[in-house]
């Protein structure tokens, strides 16, 4: 289902190809929001005069074409307005044909083909703008009582101000006047990045300028990072290459694999990510496979200039990706972990399913939803070399894996046949090593399958009665040779309850009765009248990480939790005897941690979302029946070790006492939080290291007291939204020294965890 390469990805919501499109993202999302300078701005001035030197003899319904790099703005600026409060919006990218909808002194207000509307100084619509020069930013002076003018010759004036100090540059020349960059105040605030002002000087105001020297990041550079953050915005566009990068900044402290550039439905495109990393800032630049900038990305820590939530980003005028990403008061520096292999699918996620001695089970993902989701495949690759084997690519349909006990062969269901482009129902099993078709089931009915799970030797085909019915047959197979064994019908309400082929017998809820059927035959083997639950299964929400934390190197207990009238059972799977209860609220989730206790999750609100304030977590203890601890918090994505709990605390990484529920540490004055996290993969630990993915970089902090020691170099990570139990299960597994870690650009990665601590001492 992949377009052709050669598509040219457009920048998050700007796919301006005339300058009118730029106005759609004033009113977007590019609003000016900084109360102060609104308040100074006011609606425009009414003394501005015509400006003598340059006749703007502009009226209502004029079209007017604008060149290349105009500041746009969202309302009329006074003078008053100080230059570095202006709240530019952005500048123009393209050429177009606008109209003019409203003249207002000096400027005019342009309303584009999508109704959006914007205003420009009206000078940089006339001819006398067509002779601008960019020139290479300059540091200069100005003599005494020297102004700035809103463009040359107009009567709306600055005086110098502390806002030259450091914060401008000489950026551009016409006849006799030069333009200058200002930076602004704040960069960041609530919604919006702010863009440098441009505002001119007579040349002869102008005492002395200097070019500003190259390798402004090289470690002798003496520019503060604040004025390499003015000189890239204002130089870098989608026509910069990465030799002139290396020429402005100097070489990179790293380079790595970028994430995708294409969007999902689109052949996968790798670039190129350049590191510059500061105590104070990482930039990061990302050219495509033609050495033209793709993206670039400030990461900021909170500091007064960054007045953010810390888990925003913020995008920048223009036609390719210029975001900054505001983090914790701390920046994960990069440490050289390399892999022992890796293999880089075309796949954007990619997730651990199942692994032998030999070979990896991987699940791919693009990641998209809501309509933006297009493919999806299974393949296996060789432990040893991480060479792929096969794969199975089930296009934008539903696809589901499921080993057999003996972990030699996988069924896998898809609904969508990429190749002849139509939904078609197929059922095949497959030799793990080599992906070849054992034996392959045919529905016999038209219409879509429900889906197919396991229990032990046998495959389980859930099929409607009639499309649309809400009643289902159950065919069920035997694994070794695709042989129907039973059938059975099940009537309106049912429940399919079984979750592989480690399960001992065919589950299901009918008719007020939980029954364990034998795989073979279909007798009852136990069963137990329990009414349906009125409460609704905490994972039909598609952001519930799910009750357990699957290894895939290792078989699932015989005992599962599972939701019967209004309480959480503990049941054994084998008699059916119950081991363990409680009673069930709406809103609430539990989960289980890796010792057998749970950490139960109670909304204030009954409710599945809210605030953290809104949560209570308890340690319970099934067993005993025993609480041991609870929180006015929500607490998750828990792993125990010895007498400590790692969790995700109120959007924080932070460690546990154990037995008392009292904080350790926590990551809350250092890493950046998650105000709605998903979960993209849980903690791993080693030695004195904990291993989390948050935001793109997978984090390396001391167990001990939560010290951020750094970030993995060379692997990318994503928010994978509703794959929240692929990414819990799949994305970071350890079993003895080896690590295996997935990632968001279709790479999946073998590492040795005793190299980790090397590269970390060195």
């Amino acid at each position: 289902m992949k377009k052709e390469k050669g598509h040219k990805r457009l920048g998050r919501g700007y796919p301006w190809s005339i300058v009118a499109s730029i106005a759609a993202v004033l009113v977007t999302g590019w609003l000016l929001t900084n109360n102060h300078s609104m308040a100074l701005e006011g609606q425009g001035s009414g003394s501005v005069t015509q400006a003598l030197s340059v006749k703007l003899n502009y009226k209502k319904g004029d079209k007017v074409t604008i060149a290349d790099e105009v500041p746009i703005y969202s309302r009329v600026i006074e003078s008053r307005v100080s230059p570095d409060l202006m709240g530019i919006d952005g500048y123009s990218s393209a050429q177009g044909n606008l109209k003019i909808d409203t003249v207002r002194g000096e400027w005019i207000k342009l309303k584009g083909s999508d109704y959006s509307e914007f205003w420009i100084p009206g000078w940089y619509a006339s001819k006398e703008s067509r002779s601008l020069t960019k020139i290479s930013p300059q540091t200069f002076t100005l003599h005494s009582g020297s102004k700035l003018f809103l463009f040359p010759g107009s009567q709306a004036s600055w005086s110098s101000g502390a806002f030259l100090k450091d914060q401008a540059f000489i950026v551009t020349a016409t006849k006799g006047w030069y333009g200058v960059s200002i930076a602004p105040r704040v960069w960041n605030k609530e919604s919006s990045i702010y863009r440098p002002a441009l505002l001119w000087v007579k040349a002869q105001d102008v005492a002395e300028h200097t070019k500003i020297a190259d390798g402004w990041f090289r470690r002798e550079s003496a520019l503060p990072t604040t004025t390499v953050r003015h000189l890239t915005d204002i130089v870098l566009n989608q026509k910069t290459t990465s030799k002139q990068v290396a020429q402005w900044l100097g070489e990179p402290d790293w380079q790595e694999h970028s994430g995708n550039l294409n969007d999902t439905g689109y052949v996968m495109s790798i670039g190129n990510t350049w590191r510059y990393e500061r105590a104070d800032a990482h930039f990061l630049v990302t050219f495509n496979k033609n050495g033209r900038l793709a993206r670039a990305r400030w990461n900021i820590p909170q500091v007064d200039r960054n007045e953010v939530v810390s888990d925003w980003s913020f995008g920048r005028s223009g036609e390719y990706d210029f975001t900054t990403k505001i983090y914790g008061k701390t920046l994960p520096s990069t440490l050289p972990w390399k892999p022992v292999w890796t293999n880089q699918g075309d796949i954007n996620y990619t997730f651990l399913q199942a692994a032998t001695e030999d070979l990896l089970l991987i699940k791919g993902d693009d990641g998209g939803f809501s309509g933006g989701y297009y493919e999806g495949s299974f393949y296996a690759l060789d432990r040893h070399t991480g060479k792929q084997l096969w794969e199975i690519n089930s296009g934008y349909g539903r696809q589901h894996a499921e080993m057999d006990a003996g972990r030699q062969h996988v069924t896998i269901y898809t609904d969508y046949d990429p190749d002849k482009k139509k939904y078609v129902d197929r059922i095949r099993h497959l030799q793990l090593k080599s992906g070849d078709v054992v034996w392959e089931y045919a529905p016999k009915q038209k219409f879509r399958l429900n889906g197919i799970t396991a229990a032990k030797n046998v495959v389980v085909v859930n099929s409607p009665v009639v499309e649309g019915s809400s009643n289902s047959w159950l065919t069920v197979l035997d694994s070794a040779n695709g042989k129907t064994l039973w059938t059975r019908k099940l009537s309106t309400g049912y429940q399919l309850l079984n979750k592989g082929a480690d399960d001992p017998y065919v589950m299901y809820w009918e008719n007020n009765k939980l029954v364990a059927a034998d795989p073979k035959s279909g007798r009852t083997i136990w069963s137990m009248k329990v009414g349906k639950s009125v409460l609704d299964h905490p994972e039909n929400n598609s952001y519930f990480d799910g009750i357990y934390r699957l290894d895939p190197f290792v078989s699932a207990q015989p005992e599962r939790w599972m939701l019967l009238n209004d309480q959480w059972v503990l049941l054994d799977l084998n008699t059916g005897k119950k081991l363990a209860q409680f009673p069930a609220r709406n809103g609430q989730q539990i989960e289980v941690l890796n010792d057998g206790r749970l950490l139960i999750r109670d909304n204030k609100k009954a409710d599945i979302y809210g605030d953290y304030a809104d949560f209570t977590t308890t340690l319970y203890d099934a067993k005993s029946g025993k609480k041991l601890w609870v929180m006015n918090d929500k607490i998750e994505r828990g792993l125990v070790e010895d007498d400590q709990l790692y969790v995700i605390k109120n959007g924080y990484p932070a460690a546990l006492a154990y037995d008392t529920g009292e904080t350790r540490w926590t990551a809350q004055n250092t890493i950046a939080a998650l105000r709605y996290p998903t979960n993209q993969g849980s903690y791993l630990v080693f030695d004195n290291q904990l291993l989390l993915p948050m935001g793109d970089d997978l984090l390396v902090m001391n167990k001990l007291d939560g010290t951020l020691m750094g970030r993995v170099h060379d692997v990318v990570m994503g928010n994978p939204e509703h794959r929240d139990r692929d990414a819990k299960n799949g994305t970071l597994n350890r079993i003895g020294n080896e690590v295996y870690i997935g990632s968001s650009n279709g790479r999946f990665s073998l590492y040795e965890a005793s190299a980790l601590k090397m590269d970390i001492l060195r």
